[in-house]
């Protein structure tokens, strides 16, 4: 195999590769990403058998071919040379000849059959979003993924297809955040999986903006095709949530807030908490808001923000952490803050006309 390539164009997609290859792994192949020639152009593949990654780029081929190369190697190598085409170079011997201008270097390899296949799906139908409405819905709930791994069935986000409805959550059994979008869905399409949570976090990195994904699901893995990538990863196995139960029906207690003061305000209470002491109690009553932190050897702090509330007067502690993350991905002017009392979970949504809540986010409180 003899290939010449940009420095650049290769860099660039070692880089979108490379986020998949795990640091440790008991077989040594999994270090490595595969490069193979395909008419004039290259791919590369990287995976840690549950998530898996492929990118096409376009190459001068001379010698058809494949090869396996250390991905971290290869990263750090093509980073410090300079921006010049460079030519790889598969010897009989199992050496990569690796030739930048004056610059040569010879990197091991591994026999390509030895690097785990990548499924291809063919003959699925897949469906088609763009990439912008993936990505903000990932970016919205994501952040509520759990992290225990022995809740492994809350590990990712559950991607529901249904009436015409696009439905992602996220819970980690102390908040849940649901966001939904229904322009551009196939009434007819069906389908209701949970996709882990390294595969969301490559999603977000690498989805751009108007151009389309397609997206393929069966009973184990998913598949997301798009700018010259393609993504495949196992899915979870077991149950989810019933996430409609999750959300509070009885709430009376509802403020209207300016989002932009509320999250200036609670970014400003969480420098004020530690690990052992997280809470912010926030008071309610007519036409105001109250934020207090009492944090021992930190200190205390106390704001007032306009509410716009005529209930009756209500105290609550949540993680400020855990509102912030929420009210950083809401876009609307005002956010409605609904509660019951100080035991029962909260709802933080944005204020919009629309008939529909299109993001929803329930939040536990902290017995203080």
């Amino acid at each position: 195999m003899r290939i010449t390539i940009p420095r650049n164009d290769l860099l660039d997609t070692v880089n979108k590769v490379k986020t998949v290859v795990s640091a440790k792994s008991a077989l040594p192949i999994l270090s490595h990403i595969l490069i193979e020639t395909k008419d004039s152009a290259i791919r590369l593949a990287a995976t840690d058998l549950k998530v898996s990654i492929e990118c096409t780029v376009d190459s001068t081929v001379e010698e058809p071919g494949a090869l396996t190369v250390s991905c971290q190697h290869l990263s750090s190598m093509l980073s410090e040379l300079p921006n010049q085409d460079i030519t790889l170079h598969l010897k009989d011997n199992n050496i990569i000849e690796l030739t930048c201008g004056k610059i040569e270097t010879r990197l091991y390899s591994m026999a390509p059959d030895e690097f785990p296949p990548v499924r291809s799906f063919e003959g699925m139908t897949p469906l088609t979003f763009k990439q912008n409405t993936l990505k903000k819905l990932f970016e919205k709930t994501s952040f509520a993924i759990c992290t225990d791994q022995a809740r492994y069935n809350l590990t990712g986000l559950l991607l529901e297809i249904a009436d015409g409805r696009l439905t992602v959550v996220a819970t980690d059994g102390r908040r849940m955040s649901l966001a939904l979008e229904t322009e551009g869905i196939p009434p007819e399409a069906s389908n209701k999986v949970i996709i882990p949570s390294k595969m969301i976090q490559e999603l977000e990195h690498l989805l751009g903006d108007d151009e389309e994904v397609h997206v393929i699901l069966d009973e184990s893995q998913a598949a997301f095709e798009f700018d010259h990538v393609r993504l495949v990863s196992a899915l979870i196995e077991g149950n989810f949530p019933n996430y409609n139960m999750v959300i509070p029906k009885k709430h009376d207690k509802e403020a209207l807030l300016d989002c932009v003061s509320f999250t200036e305000a609670i970014r400003r209470t969480r420098t004020m908490t530690n690990e052992k002491f997280n809470s912010v109690r926030i008071g309610l009553k007519e036409g105001l808001l109250t934020l207090k932190v009492v944090t021992p050897e930190v200190g205390e702090y106390e704001e007032e923000l306009p509410a716009d509330y005529t209930g009756e007067p209500v105290d609550i502690a949540f993680n400020p952490g855990f509102v912030y993350d929420v009210l950083r991905h809401i876009e609307t002017e005002k956010v409605c803050l609904v509660l019951k009392d100080a035991m029962s979970p909260g709802v933080i949504k944005p204020f919009t006309e629309a008939p529909e809540d299109t993001f929803v986010n329930v939040v536990m409180p902290i017995r203080v």
